[in-house]
């Protein structure tokens, strides 16, 4: 979970039925339902990168962080979550470093931005880029709770006593920054909310609470490289040390109830049907050496394990895709260039997704 776009900094450790224009939104609130809490909107320069100061976020050790934003003016918004490990103990914050560190703010921010290569999803002069004229944001990462944490926990080396505080706000980070995206990027004609590695299961952790402030946009989910394997793939005890180390329930708890506690893909059912008519994706390589190595699989056991998730979760819902490559590349959406499937360029598949192509369907070796 560690690697995602060229736009990150020091990161790398290691058919569907017709149109959304004609259906009704879905979880658009009733006439007398109140929208979420908003703030100010951003003020910044359009046509540029500018990065936004949250003092009311926060990353791993309490500093304050932000977002990136590019206004082009475009009724069509792309959201973009960043990547960087996990970790959920004093072995994994610390001595491990399982996850990226902060600080995350304006110096950062610049490294980061002067990585971007072509070939990523923000890659405004590549032709087939179907996000090439949007606006963008960017959500940098720094909690080591795949964006979906709300906890402070102080860890202790069980070897020397030594303790330490951290701030896993990833969800809490989320929210605050929806009170301002969405008055500057009010009703979009188009959301995708996409991330990569730790960035992809922030996407789809925190997609219902991008529904609430965008309910009447076409809203697309793109989980690249984050996969909610199906039980028992995933280890018990790591989900059990996520809802008491991220306080994980505060963000799966309200539509996966208990079933998510033993098994996360119950959050990517829940979806589906809190939002049937809202395509969301998965991407991902067959034998992904990061997501497996994290997970304790086998390349043949973590290939099977994705396979079975797609049979048994993602392949009877009306709206979830799925790409799959060979091999075991780590993250697409930082070149999309390189990836094909059963003869289908990743380009094109994104663009079938986000225009609602009647032929967009899963692909896979």
């Amino acid at each position: 979970m560690r690697s995602t776009l060229g736009f990150v900094y020091a990161i790398a450790l290691a058919g569907c039925g017709g149109g959304l224009s004609d259906q009704t939104p879905d979880m658009a609130p009733p006439a007398d339902m109140a929208l979420p809490p908003m703030g100010d909107p951003i003020t910044s320069p359009m046509n540029q990168w500018t990065w936004i100061d949250f003092p009311d976020s926060s990353c791993d050790d309490g500093s304050p962080t932000g977002i990136g934003v590019y206004n082009a003016g475009s009724p069509n918004l792309l959201v973009f979550m960043n990547g960087g490990g996990a970790c959920w103990s004093y072995l994994t914050c610390y001595t491990l470093n399982t996850a990226v560190h902060g600080p995350f703010g304006q110096a950062q921010f610049n490294m980061a931005l002067a990585s971007v290569g072509p070939g990523t999803i923000f890659d405004r002069n590549e032709p087939r880029n179907p996000f090439r004229d949007w606006s963008y944001v960017f959500v940098p990462y720094c909690t080591g709770d795949v964006h979906a944490g709300d906890n402070v926990v102080v860890y202790t080396d069980t070897q020397s006593g030594d303790m330490k505080t951290y701030h896993h706000k990833g969800h809490a980070n989320v929210l605050a920054y929806l009170k301002r995206i969405a008055p500057t990027f009010p009703s979009p004609k188009k959301l995708v909310v996409s991330g990569s590695s730790a960035g992809g299961y922030g996407a789809s952790m925190n997609y219902a609470d991008f529904r609430r402030y965008f309910p009447s946009s076409e809203a697309y989910l793109l989980d690249d490289s984050g996969p909610a394997l199906e039980a028992p793939s995933i280890p018990q005890g790591y989900i059990d040390a996520w809802y008491a180390s991220w306080n994980l329930g505060e963000v799966l708890g309200p539509a996966c109830g208990d079933a998510c506690k033993t098994d996360l893909s119950a959050a990517l059912t829940a979806l589906d049907k809190a939002y049937p008519h809202d395509r969301m994706a998965l991407l991902s390589s067959e034998q992904d050496a990061t997501i497996r190595n994290y997970f304790l699989l086998s390349p043949s056991g973590f290939q099977t394990a994705l396979l079975m998730t797609a049979q048994d979760i993602l392949d009877p819902t009306a709206n979830f895709r799925y790409f799959f490559v060979g091999g075991q590349t780590h993250t697409m959406l930082g070149a999309v260039n390189a990836f094909s499937s059963n003869g289908v360029a990743l380009w094109d598949w994104l663009t079938m997704m986000v225009t609602d192509d009647a032929k967009w369907q899963s692909e896979k070796p």
